[in-house]
């Protein structure tokens, strides 16, 4: 005998299975970028090279250096379930919370405006770790490039003071800076108020400055804040359409190809991706996975990839190695090297 199953259970399940459809759910979809060579010029039909260097006598390259990016759906549009069932099934894009790209409580401006902080304390970043690694000694300046609306500093503290101690101690680096702030923030019996000593127009200043809280419980002073060096001779990076801090490495190694003589790329299609500090340290990024397939679609055979980012790869595209490294002076020994198998893989 066969039963029929009861009409409210079915009704329910297709206004739920049709809701799905129709609502728009908390999720961005990530896809691959197209990378861009750091050797190579900023845009097609161009006369403006990616990295242009003045000042310095600089070597003609051979190869290519790709930095990868990825493609992420605005906070703004409408993902349904439709698209979130064909990312998944599409296989070369991914999935992801709004809020790992787009946290609660901060608005999409702020976001873009970190973003582009970001992306640019990367290609300063990028220059230090270079020139260091090359032996140049560069000097630093913590300086408040942003303060937001929400911040309750914002009428003592102005775009440009130069941060020169919290709590009476020396700041050292932008790093420095966001060390203390989490310490005291962690700290038994954590305050919302501290001193800050800034530098204006030469003149020194000391301000009582306040902590407020996000959505998140997180206290913030609202501040963003970069480095600022000064260099030997001039190093322009020009990059557009891509935020962020994660081609860090790849703007350090087209840096150092620019001014060495020797061939590091000897004239191999080599991509890559990671954050990097001042120190040449290599930072983890996100969307590993859809970077490698960009890379692979843009005839790489060589991938440099953040050692910290390994558990996230699962699948590597067909002919693509992916090297893993930690350190500007490991990419350089890993482009240098002539045996690729004996170097730490990745996946």
């Amino acid at each position: 005998m066969v039963r029929s199953l009861p009409r409210v259970p079915i009704l329910l399940v297709l206004i739920l299975l049709i809701t799905a459809f129709v609502i728009p759910l908390p999720y961005v979809i990530i896809e691959p970028g197209d990378p861009q060579n750091t050797l190579g010029k900023v845009e097609k039909g161009s006369s403006k090279r990616l990295i242009e260097i003045t000042g310095v006598k600089t070597f003609p390259t051979t190869g290519k250096l790709n930095l990868t990016s990825i493609y992420v759906s605005s906070p703004e549009a409408k993902i349904l379930g439709f698209d979130v069932l064909t990312a998944w099934i599409d296989g070369e894009k991914s999935v992801q919370p709004r809020e790992v790209f787009f946290p609660k409580g901060v608005s999409n401006k702020e976001v873009n405006q970190q973003n582009e902080l970001d992306m640019r304390q990367s290609q300063e970043h990028a220059k230090v770790s270079a020139l260091q690694y090359l032996g140049y000694k560069i000097p630093e300046k913590i300086v408040i490039s942003t303060i937001t609306k929400a911040s309750p500093n914002k009428r003592i503290l102005q775009n440009g003071d130069e941060i020169i101690k919290l709590n009476g101690v020396e700041v050292a680096s932008a790093a420095d800076f966001r060390k203390q702030l989490a310490a005291i923030s962690v700290a038994k019996t954590p305050s919302d108020k501290m001193q800050l000593t800034i530098l204006r127009k030469s003149e020194e200043k000391v301000f009582t400055v306040s902590t407020y809280k996000l959505p998140a419980k997180q206290k913030v002073l609202g501040l963003m804040v970069e480095s600022k060096y000064h260099y030997p001779f001039t190093i322009k990076i020009g990059l557009k359409d891509v935020g962020g801090p994660s081609a860090g490495l790849m703007f350090s190694l087209g840096i150092i190809e620019k001014l060495r003589s020797e061939n590091l790329t000897r004239g191999r299609n080599i991509s890559g991706t990671g954050t990097i500090d001042a120190f040449g340290k290599i930072g983890p990024i996100g969307g590993i996975e859809e970077k490698l397939i960009g890379a692979a679609r843009a005839g790489s055979k060589l991938f440099l990839a953040p050692a910290l980012n390994c558990d996230d790869i699962h699948h590597i595209p067909k002919g693509l190695q992916v090297v893993a490294v930690e350190t500007l002076a490991e990419a350089v020994t890993a482009l240098k090297n002539q045996d690729l198998e004996s170097l730490p893989a990745c996946g």
